[in-house]
């Protein structure tokens, strides 16, 4: 066997004519290699689910900077109270990528040409018939026994396994201009589009329904603070009319005439608290109620013409060169000898 083979290392150096006489010896092999390795990639490429791509693209809306919420973190700060950083900064890539949207997405009833009616992502990818035809014998005993406990952990599972699909669905890029990216790949284009489109609502949804959490905690504390402060100002009132009812005259007094200006002083500083937290109170109503989307949609999604992947043509060209490469080494290492 020994005598078959050609040494292509001599004085530690390689033979470049041995090695390439070597393979041109054994080209009917590599050839041979190479076809089955390539046959695998295009069956492959045949049988890898087609998938089409959806983009949608939007910029993030300008927010107000100081405004009436600057001006109550900076009375509520004179208060003693910290209410962070006002108005929520969202990082919109990972609303997007969070698991909250992504369920939204999962439960949603889309529209598909291979079901009669709207189905979620769930029934979609028939993670639960799957799931029903399991080989083990351990899932067939726990189905039997399945009690509601069971039931949810059944659609716990089934909800987890349609995230890490979708995880490899859903891609966001935000570029240095701050434009930011969406694109969805499913398995019909008018799925893919449509999904796309869902994204642009969900995000303002969620941005809007934060944005009015923050408002009404903001209106509740300047509630509070005018409960507090118009029973501080009664009293200061009170007591300014004991001090007076007491004292008729106080001109001739001069540490009386002291304390009236500082009953005064006490009554003026809360009246003016109380009509600035009335203010306050009205404009934190306002910004409640107001809705600002907190993107603003740029391109829609569109329904794709064309498969995004798999890529055949790269794949067959892919599966070719790990055939030459696995052919060539195969035959060097079975035809050479080192010394």
């Amino acid at each position: 066997m020994n005598e078959n083979k050609i040494q292509i290392i001599k004085d530690d150096e390689i033979d470049i004519r041995a090695l390439f006489q070597v393979l041109c010896n054994d080209r009917k092999r590599i050839i041979q290699i190479t076809a089955v390795v390539t046959f695998i990639g295009v069956i492959y490429a045949l049988l890898a689910t087609p998938l089409y791509k959806s983009t949608i693209t939007m910029y993030p809306s300008e927010q107000e900077s100081g405004g009436q919420l600057s001006q109550l973190q900076g009375m509520a700060s004179t208060f003693g109270f910290d209410m962070g950083g006002g108005e929520p900064s969202f990082n919109i890539p990972d609303i997007v990528q969070s698991r909250r949207l992504k369920t939204e997405l999962i439960y949603h009833e889309w529209n598909s040409d291979k079901f009669d009616k709207p189905v979620n992502l769930i029934h979609y990818w028939e993670i639960a018939a799957a799931a029903g035809i399991s080989l083990n014998p351990i899932s067939w005993i726990k189905a039997l026994f399945a009690s509601d406990a069971g039931s949810e952990y059944r659609t716990l599972k089934w909800e987890t396994d349609a995230l890490e699909i979708l995880n490899d669905r859903i891609y966001v890029n935000e570029s240095k201009s701050g434009l930011i990216t969406v694109e969805i790949l499913m398995e019909e284009p008018e799925i893919a589009a449509e999904m796309a489109n869902t994204m642009y609502p969900a995000i303002v949804n969620f941005t809007v329904e934060a944005h009015s959490q923050q408002a009404r905690l903001n209106r509740e504390f300047i509630e509070g603070r005018q409960f507090e402060v118009k029973e501080q100002l009664a009293e200061s009132e009170d007591a300014l009319k004991v001090f007076r009812e007491r004292n008729r005259s106080i001109m001739e007094s001069p540490q009386l005439q002291l304390e009236l200006e500082r009953l005064l002083r006490e009554v003026e500083i809360q009246t003016q608290i109380y009509i600035t937290l009335q203010q306050q109170y009205e404009l934190a109503r306002i910004e409640e109620v107001k809705e600002t989307p907190s993107v603003v949609i740029l391109d829609v999604g569109n329904i794709a013409v064309d498969k995004y992947s798999p890529k055949w043509k790269m794949i067959v060209l892919i599966f070719m060169f790990i055939g030459i490469l696995f052919s060539g080494m195969y035959v060097l290492i079975s035809r050479t000898k080192i010394n």
